[in-house]
């Protein structure tokens, strides 16, 4: 007999016999048996599709395809100072706790306080060539700092001072400019200089730049000139700041460009963006730049007053998508803060004594407080500076630190530092200093 009929056959008796078995049930129940039908092949199907997830979830998962990114251009940092005939290779060496520790080092190293751009920040150790090279240094001198990216940056010495290494002023990043400190010895030179703008024509095409010296974006040659931070005044909400900045647009190009479209945003140090917004006497950037103009203008930022503290960077580009960014660093200047009243304290000095078994010197004195509040010394207010310069090892206080002097009373004290040899030493209590020989 043929397969194909016998199966057939088949097929058919059990049809016959799955009829007769269903004339057999009540109509009152048929319809819960093919609800019931339906759910059992509904919970078969999610079965078998719960099977199929976990085992592809127990394979291991393909990579994705690898896309092109572009890189992002680094920030150029400085390599060579140049002073006069001096050549001075340059290490960076961040802040740490609130302090630059500028190692004794050699007279053929600049150290480069690592995030200042606007107002690039070198030391120098205090030894007798670079003490030299910087008592030698004159108003109207030129140097010149060499970037990473082959481009040299010039400055002209516009003053030199005496300063105090308390004084943190002069570091600041408001302005563009170079500041040069000769520290560890006695006096603590501070030689500021002013950028030549004219001798750095194409400083720039890409990264960062510091504020203030002019830098080639595509067509157009931009310079940005000064931030002022407003606090308060007409759409200027309570919480926020208005940041204005002011900037030299050159277009080199041979098409006008519509201002508008430009990409000017600040970016704060948490990575926010804001885009320009209308201020009294600042209208959003619009209108065209045409081949060969220059438009000096202000562009206006609103942002929250908490997030306009640190670095702050300026990203500007003339054609979105069709050439590199660039992104001015700066700092923006804080409000003058009301100065506290001088805390005027009388300190003496009763003894000094080296102990040779230990190779320590132990000094003895105290401390008195006529002003009419407490007063708080900390241990960075504390220290001892060495024959040549260098800061002595500070090992011990009694009592330790911090210490606390209550308005109208006196602390005696006890330091010890390691000092290897007797000599002549300075010991500095906040302002204070004393000779120790």
């Amino acid at each position: 007999m043929d397969p194909w009929k016998k199966a057939m056959a088949v097929f058919s008796r059990w049809r016959e016999q799955a009829r007769a078995r269903w004339e057999q049930i009540p109509p009152a129940v048929r319809p819960f048996l093919l609800i019931s039908a339906g759910v059992g092949a509904m919970g078969l199907v999610l079965f078998v599709a719960g099977l199929l997830l976990l085992v592809r979830a127990a394979q291991p998962a393909t990579p994705p395809p690898l896309r092109e990114t572009m890189g992002t251009p680094s920030s150029p940092v400085p390599l060579r100072l140049r002073v006069k005939d001096t050549t001075l290779r340059i290490a960076p060496l961040a802040v740490q706790g609130g302090s630059w520790p500028v190692p004794r080092g050699r007279g053929d190293t600049a150290y480069w306080m690592e995030g200042t751009f606007a107002n690039l920040v070198f030391g120098l150790s205090d030894r007798p060539e670079t003490r030299r090279l910087v008592e030698e240094l004159q108003e109207g001198d030129v140097l010149e700092v060499e970037m990473s990216t082959g481009s040299a940056l010039r400055f002209q010495v516009s003053g030199k001072q005496q300063v105090r290494p308390e004084d943190t002023a002069i570091l600041s990043q408001h302005r563009p400019g170079l500041t040069l400190l000769l520290v560890g010895g006695e006096p603590r030179w501070a030689v500021t200089a002013s950028p030549l703008l004219e001798t750095s024509p194409s400083l720039l095409a890409t990264g960062r730049v510091p504020m203030g010296l002019p830098v080639q974006v595509g067509p157009i040659r931009l310079n940005l000139e000064n931030v002022e931070l407003r606090w308060s005044g007409p759409g200027i909400p309570g919480d926020f700041v208005g940041v204005v900045i002011r900037l030299e647009m050159t277009h080199t190009g041979e098409e006008p460009l519509a201002i508008e479209r430009f990409e000017m945003n600040l970016i704060d140090a948490a990575g926010r963006r804001y885009q320009p917004t209308m201020l009294e006497g600042v209208p959003l950037p619009s209108g065209r730049i045409a081949p060969g103009g220059t438009v000096d203008g202000l562009v206006a930022y609103l942002m929250p007053r908490n997030s306009a503290e640190g670095i702050l960077v300026w990203r500007f580009n003339p054609l979105p998508g069709r050439t590199t960014p660039v992104e001015v660093e700066f700092e923006v200047p804080r409000p003058t803060p009301t100065p506290e009243p001088e805390v005027l304290l009388q300190i003496q000095v009763q003894s000094a004594e080296w102990l040779p078994e230990e190779r320590v010197l132990l000094i003895r004195g105290g401390i008195g407080n006529p002003g009419a509040q407490l007063v708080m010394l900390e241990a960075t207010e504390v220290e001892l500076i060495g024959p040549e310069g260098q800061p002595v090892p500070f090992l011990e206080a009694s009592p330790a630190f911090p210490w606390m002097i209550p308005a109208g009373r006196n602390l005696g004290f006890e330091l010890r530092f390691g000092l290897s040899a007797p000599g002549p030493v300075t010991l500095r209590i906040g302002k204070e200093r004393f000779q120790i020989r």
